[in-house]
């Protein structure tokens, strides 16, 4: 078992790296393809709505395959999909491409989850934290490497080739080791799984259910404390605020993450390897997000904490986009991306309180409307970035915080 949990958290690693990519890759990717912000933006919006339908496919197939060999096919293919990223001929085939790489990255995403799920059922949300804790280190690392590789004259599609090149080879070389993988909790019915990004809730369960033991019948969770349960329409009102609340901090962090290093390089005239790292700080704000959400969660509330977090991540991420210096830049990144962490886990939790005997639904639910708002994110900044500034358009990662914010804070009916 622990073998194959050191598994999964590698190949999480390796897809948080590639994950990132398209950050530090857009300006040579707009320089060569002499593409408009809004054809720009359009490459991170298909790629998203690939993983849109890769996430409604696994509602339909995550239940009736081998998780372990799923994973490893998946794994291969979405290295084999930033190979073909790399190799793309013209604007139109790397909008195929992207998309391809969104439905098998998704697909991936899913497997990896719930095999991992199935091993770690007695402490799930360690598990699962570990799992995501990899990802967040893997985009920590990615946007060095891709700068590192171009620093030393390739060009973007090199780096991805390189990426998918690199994924294809580690199981190659690992087959040896897979063998035994696949025979850990292969049974497709072992437990359900966690479809999609929704599967990060587990890092904060266990904030959220020390939360529910202190609230009134009016806090996240009074079911799970024993107190009157919520009103039907008031469980059906916190799960709509709180998916709407992720679709607008899906538009953040998928705003940041594809913009960032092209602004900060572009129009605050920033070395690329620093507007890069301002990426890498981002995320590793988001590592210390989710770490300290547990205990801040116990003290403050979930839902509570949901609400500043957007809110000082909104003033961080303002003031990151918005000061004459580059240090502070990269600082109020890193504080942006702390703040508003653990948006997602936190988020789970809190829904699953109201409805726990539906948690599959609530998360497929909720994960769809997140990657929708991953998918309307980037484009709608590049047309923004085209009718006015990219300047302009980066306020809408701090615009949509204060719209978190007020979903978060809104009173639910109890009964």
């Amino acid at each position: 078992t622990q073998k194959a949990l050191a598994t999964n958290d590698a190949a999480m690693f390796v897809y948080g790296v590639s994950a990132v990519l398209i950050g530090p890759t857009l300006p040579g990717m707009i320089a060569d393809l002499d593409l408009t912000l809004g054809a720009a933006g359009l490459i991170g919006s298909l790629q998203s709505l690939g993983g849109l339908i890769g996430a409604l496919a696994a509602l339909f197939i995550a239940d009736r395959v081998s998780r372990p060999i799923a994973t490893i096919v998946l794994f291969t293919l979405s290295g084999a999909s930033l190979v073909g990223i790399g190799l793309s001929a013209g604007y139109g085939l790397l909008l195929f491409a992207f998309a391809v790489s969104g439905l098998w990255t998704r697909l991936f995403d899913v497997m990896v989850n719930a095999h991992t799920g199935t091993l770690v059922r007695a402490d799930s949300g360690r598990g699962m934290s570990t799992l995501h804790m990899f990802f967040s280190v893997g985009a920590f690392v990615g946007p060095i490497a891709a700068r590192a590789l171009m620093r030393g004259g390739l060009s973007w599609s090199h780096v991805f080739v390189i990426a998918g090149g690199c994924s294809i080879a580690t199981v190659v070389v690992s087959l040896p080791w897979l063998r035994s993988y696949v025979r850990t909790g292969s049974g497709p019915r072992a437990s359900r799984p966690v479809p999609a990004a929704g599967a990060a809730a587990g890092a904060a369960a266990g904030a959220a259910t020390a939360e529910n033991a202190a609230q009134t019948p009016h806090g996240d969770g009074a079911r799970l404390a024993g107190a009157p349960p919520p009103h039907r329409d008031g469980a059906r009102t916190a799960i709509a605020l709180l998916s709407g609340a992720l679709f607008f901090y899906a538009i953040h962090q998928i705003g940041v993450t594809a913009w960032l290093p092209y602004y900060l390089e572009m129009s605050r005239g920033i070395d690329p390897d620093v507007a890069s790292l301002g990426l890498s700080l981002y995320w590793i704000g988001i590592i210390g997000g989710r770490f300290g959400a547990s205990r801040c969660a116990r003290r403050l509330g979930a839902r509570r904490l949901l609400t500043a977090g957007a809110l000082v991540s909104a003033a961080a991420t303002f003031a990151s986009i918005t000061t004459a210096s580059p240090v502070a830049a990269l600082a109020f990144a890193a504080v942006a991306g702390v703040a508003s962490g653990a948006t997602i886990p936190l988020a789970y939790s809190v829904a699953f309180a109201y409805r726990p005997e539906r948690t599959g639904a609530v998360t497929a639910v909720m994960s769809i409307v997140m990657l929708a708002g991953r998918f309307v994110g980037p484009w709608a900044m590049g047309v923004a970035a085209d009718a006015t500034t990219i300047a302009g358009a980066m306020v809408i990662p701090a615009a949509v915080l204060i719209v978190v914010a007020a979903l978060t804070a809104w009173p639910i009916r109890s009964a």
